[in-house]
């Protein structure tokens, strides 16, 4: 059975928040089309800073701030609490993971001189500008890497960076995300919809969407 991982690919980085807001705004790179294959996946990340959402997060925010997911998520396909999409005659398994909506001008829809919803901010959020690279070998073995956004001006500033929190905070974030898609994957390969030889593919949510804000 596949082995998880979780290791940080630095000795010690030190980090301290200069509110410049840069970590709220959300780059789509425009040479991905609405699917990323698994090959490109590293590419996807260093290009991007999409904030992925758990779907406890997204009821979360829905809950305290009464607006409907697809006013603040963006996915490829109409966003249902799923993840797991079946397309090509069961030829290709699209994992459409949702990521917070952006303005026009790439800020987060929660952004106004500042997070509106900072008690509620996803664990994406927490981590920047710490970020999960995923690597996976021969034998399935899956390793989460954790590096940092070099661009970040808060990067060399203030404490150390605690490892063991970074950790936590990633694996609840694997946790929670991998075992939604597993029990949707197992329902739809009991259903008899995944084909045999299906190539697995990322969404690239959002990415022509000029969505306004809402709020």
């Amino acid at each position: 059975m596949p082995s998880v991982f979780i290791k940080t690919a630095f000795l010690k980085a030190r980090f301290k928040c200069s509110r410049c807001g840069t970590c709220c705004h959300h780059k789509r790179p425009e040479e991905f089309g609405d699917l990323v294959p698994l090959e490109r996946l590293k590419e996807f990340w260093q290009k991007s800073n999409l904030i992925y959402l758990t779907h406890q997060e997204v009821e979360a925010i829905r809950r305290e701030t009464g607006l409907e997911p697809a006013q603040f998520v963006d996915t490829l396909f109409e966003y249902d609490g799923k993840t797991v999409h079946i397309d090509d005659a069961g030829e290709r398994i699209i994992l459409d993971f949702p990521v917070m909506k952006s303005k026009e001008d790439t800020t987060c829809i929660f952004f106004r001189d500042g997070c509106t919803i900072y008690p509620l901010r996803p664990k994406a959020c927490r981590l920047f500008p710490f970020r999960v690279e995923e690597e996976t070998n021969d034998q399935g073995d899956l390793t989460l890497n954790i590096c940092y956004n070099e661009s970040c001006p808060g990067m060399g500033m203030g404490k150390i960076a605690d490892k063991a929190l970074l950790q936590r905070l990633v694996l609840d974030q694997f946790k929670e995300r991998s075992e939604s898609v597993a029990s949707e994957v197992r329902a739809l390969a009991e259903e008899g919809r995944i084909g045999k030889n299906a190539r697995i593919y990322r969404s690239h949510p959002g990415r022509r969407e000029k969505s306004g804000s809402m709020l």
